[in-house]
């Protein structure tokens, strides 16, 4: 990423030249990302006024609209902590405070409500989000797989702040990394804490362009239209790539880096071919393949299974394998109605084997592999006979394969044949198999 922060240096170094700013340039900026900013990490959260009733609230603090009066609310809110942002980033005596965070968070929602939400075991029920305060219960969220992402406990939540501001304290000073870095990791670190129950997106995002402005670098808008993409470089960074999401942050930010250059030159700001833009987006939402890759044949069978579901095996099982020291013996094995049964010793080379074996055959309409992982006999413990068997099936169907498990009420995930499995779901799944597994060996060990 040098040559992109190389490039973000020069676009900044080129503004910094024409200082002073005409001021109705740089206002025509700030009036732009105003809005953008706005109406964008609002939307993103589920709020429903349009961009043109947002640029009539913001400039005359009205609109005439169907919207609740809490919608309306929060934009307003989060435009004055923007405000407050900005010029805390503009003191240069300032320092950044789990105070000022908690500033930030308390005057974007405003007042207490209830909301939605769902209980570890997985019920439904309401909760009461304090603004401005950290979480005091689990703030745990149903992904739109059904499956439970777990975030840090509210015990844990103090320290990991403070090891968080000490951190960006320690970068800031070293400047080892570039400060468009520094905001993306930040952004990210926050969010994996997830500290509030409610707003941690819209805080985060803040506080991203905070770290920006302060080391004078033009802020940036996450668009909400791209919010697929947003997501899919959180997942990744949650599963160990964290450069997939600064990699995200740092595309945007040379985009806006460039959009206040061309401002403050007094050029337009908006995008040279916005219907171009969002062709490219809808091409990008809109999944295309090829036509074996979109049915059950031997091809979308095999690119499936080599693609997707071996890497979910591998980390499913080394998951499970951090059992393995508390028992006596483990085995790994499958069932499958097309190729029978076996052990799985070496997971790659025998699954290539059962894949070869399978697409060998004419594929029926439908069929599933089973895949157990048993262990046996609790080493140090009197009851040698103490078998728990973790248990899941991969479904094969004409349109599409999903995962499930014995373990679960429901389907865990269900996927197109050209959709993959993320190395976050396959995470997601081995902790809930880990899970169910733990709490019958503890159940076991009760009777």
């Amino acid at each position: 990423m040098e040559d992109i922060f190389h490039q973000i240096d020069l676009l900044k170094k080129e503004a910094a030249s024409l200082r002073p700013y005409k001021e109705e340039y740089e206002r025509n900026f700030w009036w732009k990302f105003r809005l953008e900013f706005n109406y964008n990490s609002n939307h993103m959260e589920g709020n429903t006024l349009t961009y043109s009733h947002t640029q009539i609230l913001l400039r005359s603090g009205d609109v005439v609209g169907k919207y609740n009066i809490r919608e309306l609310q929060e934009m307003k809110a989060h435009d004055l902590a923007l405000k407050i942002v900005r010029e805390a980033a503009g003191d240069p005596e300032f320092t950044l405070t789990q105070k000022f965070i908690k500033e930030i968070n308390e005057t974007i929602l405003v007042e207490p409500f209830y909301n939605d939400a769902i209980t570890a075991d997985g019920r439904k029920t309401k909760k009461l989000i304090t603004p401005g305060k950290y979480k005091s219960t689990p703030n745990s969220v149903l992904m739109a797989n059904g499956e439970m992402f777990f975030y840090p406990s509210p015990e844990e939540t103090p320290a990991l702040m403070t090891d968080l501001l000490d951190w960006y304290e320690t970068e800031s000073k070293e400047k080892k990394l570039h400060p468009v870095q520094i905001a993306a990791l930040l952004h990210y670190k926050f969010v994996r804490i997830h500290p509030f129950d409610d707003s941690n997106g819209r805080t985060a995002r803040l506080l991203m362009n905070y770290i920006l402005l302060k080391s004078e670098y033009a802020p940036l808008v996450i668009e909400s239209a791209d919010k697929k993409n947003y997501l899919i470089a959180l997942n990744e960074a949650d599963a160990g790539n964290i450069n997939a999401f600064i990699e995200y942050v740092v595309l945007i930010s040379v985009k806006w880096q460039d959009k206040f250059l061309k401002a403050i030159k007094g050029e337009s700001t908006e995008d040279e071919d916005d219907v171009a833009k969002e062709i490219h987006l809808l091409k990008k939402r809109i999944k295309t393949s090829s036509k074996d890759e979109k049915t059950l044949t031997k091809t979308s069978f095999q690119k499936t299974c080599l693609e997707s579901i071996l890497p979910f095996l591998l980390i499913v099982f080394d998951k499970l394998s951090e059992l393995d020291s508390v028992f006596l013996k483990k085995q790994i094995s499958f069932i499958s109605e097309n190729y029978g049964y076996g052990i799985l010793t070496n997971i790659e080379a025998d699954f290539n084997s059962i894949v070869n074996g399978i697409s060998n055959n004419v594929l029926p309409e439908k069929f599933s592999i089973t895949f157990t992982y048993t262990h046996d006999g609790l080493a140090k413990h009197e009851n040698s006979d103490f078998i728990v068997v973790s248990a899941f099936n991969v479904n094969f169907y004409e349109k599409y394969y999903e995962i499930s498990s014995p373990d679960f009420k429901k389907t865990f995930l269900k996927k197109f044949y050209y959709e993959k499995i993320s190395a976050t779901e396959s995470i997601n799944f081995s902790k809930l198999l880990l899970k169910a597994k733990l709490k019958t060996i503890n159940e076991k060990l009760g009777k």
